[in-house]
């Protein structure tokens, strides 16, 4: 099975650089806005190759602790 990451990183002074890997077209940006969704400032996107590929399908997987 194909593996989808989301790296977020946080600097010090609060700014937030996100990537995808294994995400292919509209859907990279899609998953990045649900996740940064909420978050005010300026946006700077800028498109890696895999941006301009396809991908038939993904499958979201969430795992979630019990309490």
């Amino acid at each position: 099975m194909k593996e989808f990451n989301v790296i977020v990183d946080i600097d010090e002074d609060g700014n937030i650089k996100a990537e995808t890997k294994g995400m292919k077209g509209e859907v990279c940006v899609n998953e990045l806005d649900e996740i940064l969704q909420g978050l005010d400032g300026e946006r700077d996107f800028k498109n890696k190759p895999d941006f301009y590929q396809k991908d038939k399908s993904v499958v979201k997987t969430l795992k979630l602790k019990k309490s």
